[in-house]
C-alpha cells in the first residue's frame, strides 16, 4: 500500500503524505483549532504493508500526537482507520498532580481525497 497523497479525516483535518519506501513525511493541518487559526505541523512516520504510524508535534502548544492504524476500504477508495494518543505538556511543578490527565486517546478515520502530493512552494520554483 502506498499512502502518498492527501487525506481528510472526520474532523476536516488535512493530512498530506509522501511515502518513500517505508518512510513517511508530510504535514498535518488540524481541522480542530481555536478561532479558525491554521494549525499545521510536520509529520514523520513509517509504513509496514497496510499498517501505518505517523506523528506530529506542535511546539506552540506543547503537544505531540501519534497515530497508528491500518488501510481499509474498497479498491480505489482507501481509508485509514487509526487510533491516536495526544500528549500535552504538564509543567514540572505540577506533574505529580496533573500528569495523569495529560494524555487523550481516540480514534479517527481518514479518506484519501487525492493521490497527488502538492509540492512545497520552493519545490515548484526549482529550490528543492
Amino acid at each position: 500500500m502506498d499512502f502518498s497523497g492527501r487525506w481528510n479525516n472526520t474532523k476536516n483535518s488535512l493530512l498530506e503524505l509522501k511515502q518513500e519506501g517505508s518512510a513517511l513525511t508530510g504535514t498535518f493541518d488540524s481541522g480542530v483549532s481555536d478561532n479558525g487559526k491554521e494549525i499545521k505541523a510536520p509529520v514523520v512516520g513509517w509504513v509496514n504493508g497496510d499498517r501505518i504510524t505517523f506523528a506530529a508535534t506542535y511546539k506552540e502548544f506543547g503537544t505531540v500526537v501519534a497515530w497508528v492504524g491500518q488501510a481499509t476500504g474498497e479498491p480505489g477508495n482507501p481509508m485509514i482507520d487509526a487510533h491516536y494518543l495526544h500528549e500535552t505538556d504538564v509543567a514540572e511543578g505540577n506533574e505529580f498532580e496533573e500528569l495523569w490527565a495529560s494524555t487523550r486517546t481516540g480514534s479517527d478515520q481518514f479518506r484519501r481525497i487525492s493521490e497527488a502530493v502538492i509540492p512545497k512552494e520552493d519545490e515548484t520554483k526549482g529550490g528543492g
